[in-house]
């Protein structure tokens, strides 16, 4: 297993990777789009690492793999794994680097990974309800944290691409819910919903309290989408404690207690989304 930590802390007398003006759009508008960002090597293999994660057994302990069930069939469909970056070195790599740089450009101090994803949207795949991140990061009770969109395939309209919406993070404040831990329908209904597509190479970077969303794959192919969130390091490294806290509240199948109930659990590590 790998173990990373930031390689050296942020100076703010500089920008590492950002322009000020790019800071500045994006603490304006609560998130921030970097076309074609990432190095070759990384870019030109994204699917392929990402086809290994896929195909790693379901393993106690180890990567985190959760489905969802295909309502036409009942047949389980992958939706997302996490806890990868342990077994992944070329992810881990651009993970603890370029994008612990950039986002240590937008904190305007040292960040450091606080969890990963990747979601499979499957063809027919469903959406994730429009929701905020922030209200699965109150464990540990940190209201500073970004994630950062890594297309592998292209985010278009037909593949159940993201949306977002500007300026509200600035509130800070969480929206009510729906039961799923969605954004009520009829505030959702008021928001003025921003195309967001990308492909891969591109970075996309919002806060946790920026309202966003997807809509189901229409398309051919299997859309899928790595997500890294941070936080500033001064508040702490929480990557390998909410690991451990997720484990125990919302395991994946394979960890799972068929004589335990998972719901409570479900209402901050499984907000909005699929999964089963």
């Amino acid at each position: 297993m790998l173990s990373k930590i930031p390689k050296c802390f942020f100076s703010s007398t500089s920008l590492r990777y950002l322009t000020k003006e790019q800071v500045k759009s994006y603490e304006e508008d609560g998130y921030l789009v970097i076309k074609n960002m990432l190095p070759a090597h990384i870019k030109s293999n994204l699917a392929s690492l990402s086809t290994k994660l896929e195909e790693l057994p379901e393993t106690p302990g180890k990567w985190m793999k959760y489905y969802e069930v295909d309502k036409r069939t009942g047949d389980r469909m992958l939706c997302r794994i996490e806890n990868f970056l342990p077994f992944s070195p070329e992810l881990s790599e651009i993970s603890y680097g370029l994008i612990t740089d950039i986002s240590s450009d937008l904190f305007g101090e040292q960040a450091v990974i606080y969890k990963e994803k990747i979601n499979f949207k499957f063809p027919k795949g469903s959406g994730f309800n429009a929701h905020q991140d922030q209200p699965a990061f109150v464990s540990f009770g940190i209201d500073k944290l970004l994630t950062v969109l890594l297309p592998i395939d292209p985010n278009t309209r037909l593949s159940g691409g993201l949306d977002m919406v500007r300026k509200l993070h600035k509130d800070r404040k969480i929206y009510s819910q729906n039961s799923d831990g969605a954004i009520r329908t009829d505030i959702e209904a008021k928001m003025n919903w921003i195309p967001v597509d990308g492909e891969a190479g591109d970075l996309v970077f919002f806060d946790s309290f920026a309202p966003h969303r997807s809509d189901i794959n229409f398309s051919t192919f299997t859309r899928r989408n790595l997500y890294l969130t941070y936080n500033p390091l001064s508040l702490g490294s929480f990557r390998e404690k909410y690991y451990e806290e997720k484990r125990k509240l919302f395991p994946p199948e394979c960890e799972r207690d068929p004589n335990k109930d998972y719901s409570e659990g479900a209402k901050v590590f499984n907000v909005a989304n699929p999964i089963k």
